[in-house]
């Protein structure tokens, strides 16, 4: 090939390239012209959207509201934490029907409870009274149902921490340990003379504390900003001011763990009545037909060791004499004081005995009547 062909063929290559470059020089902006273009229209749609949907039409009642489950029966309670979005949601309600339609907490299901496995009882079995009810239910989180309702005469009750997880006893939840480190009485010179050690441990019971209670965000995040700063700081020693109270929002329910009566021959909980298999399975047979003695009898088979009447509040919530040694099961001290002081349990009894309830002279007038007793129409 001559230099003239070659050179032919080299002016048309560089022609065609000088057209790619003009080319791309003109349509770079254009592009680039025309992407912005469909950003501000596709923002402009989304806005204008969002002012359509959140002015013009009903968004309904938050999830805060509408997901919480209706009854909380043995199938609910079975659930976990996950599967209602109100728990989580509640953290940080935004609208004001969600402030105060809150459930802060949630009941761990206990399977190894065999007065609820067996489908003879609910897990919150307590409902005959409207009055007292929330408050009984309220220790079904945390202590097994022999606890009150099982023979005994030691005193202090001879009692035991089972796992949920397990069911097999094991040492106090680790939240109770983590606010026992927050509220003892030399916790100042503690994080003074341990300090990095002391906060290692407080973050590690914080962790095992959310995973012992179902994975409760509120103690995972606690457990990162104790983590986060550094002892001695200001930030830090507001953590130690307000972690408290944060822990004792998770005091019921939260556990991971139950009290429960200790079998004294194996050390282990007693977690019913022993030997009623096949008293329970006749009862399940027979419950259908059985009336009056007959049925009597066959509860009685059921429940060997129950006791005539349960215990009441101040059997075990009083200074001297508990059934219950709350310092060997591993409360704290606060914890303590706040379970043995009479103002709030006398109240409860005299409630649930059926004596008036008076208000204050200062709100007018007459004193509330026995719940039992109803207003009779004129």
């Amino acid at each position: 090939m001559s230099s003239e062909a070659q050179r032919k063929i080299f002016r048309r290559i560089w022609a065609v390239v000088r057209l790619a470059g003009r080319f791309l020089r003109n349509a770079v902006p254009r592009i680039y012209a025309t992407a912005i273009m469909f950003v501000i229209v596709w923002l402009t749609f989304l806005a204008v959207r969002y002012l359509v949907t959140s002015l013009a039409i009903a968004s309904g009642p938050p999830p805060q509201i509408v997901a919480l489950p209706t009854r909380l029966d043995r199938a609910a309670l079975r659930e976990g934490r996950s599967a209602f979005a109100a728990l989580d949601a509640a953290e940080h309600p935004r609208s004001p029907l969600a402030h105060y339609h809150r459930l802060g907490g949630w009941v761990q299901p206990d399977t190894f409870n065999d007065c609820t496995r067996s489908g003879c009882h609910n897990p919150l079995p307590h409902a005959k009274r409207k009055e007292v009810r929330a408050f009984l239910n309220m220790h079904a989180t945390s202590i097994h149902c022999g606890v009150c309702h099982m023979e005994g005469d030691r005193v202090p009750r001879p009692l035991v921490w089972y796992g949920l997880d397990a069911g097999k006893p094991g040492d106090p939840p680790s939240l109770l340990q983590a606010y026992a480190m927050l509220t003892a009485p030399d916790a100042a010179s503690m994080w003074k003379r341990d300090g990095d050690a002391a906060q290692k441990k407080l973050v590690h019971l914080l962790n095992s504390a959310a995973r012992e209670s179902g994975d409760v965000p509120a103690l995972a995040r606690l457990a990162e900003h104790f983590e986060a700063y550094r002892v001695g700081s200001k930030a830090f020693d507001q953590m130690l001011t307000d972690g408290p109270a944060a822990l004792a929002r998770h005091f019921r329910g939260e556990y991971g763990a139950k009290l429960a009566l200790r079998d004294e021959r194996t050390g282990r909980p007693l977690l019913g009545h022993p030997n009623t298999g096949p008293a329970v399975a006749e009862w399940f047979a027979r419950k259908d037909t059985a009336v009056g003695e007959e049925a009597t009898k066959l509860l009685e088979a059921v429940h060997p060791m129950r006791r005539a009447s349960a215990l009441t509040c101040t059997d075990c919530h009083r200074t001297q004499g508990s059934l219950i040694d709350f310092p060997k099961l591993g409360y704290p001290e606060a914890r303590i004081r706040s379970l043995i002081d009479p103002v709030v349990f006398s109240m409860i009894e005299h409630i649930n005995a059926g004596r008036p309830f008076n208000l204050p002279a200062v709100l007018g007038g007459a004193p509330l009547p026995p719940p039992d007793v109803e207003k009779k129409a004129p």
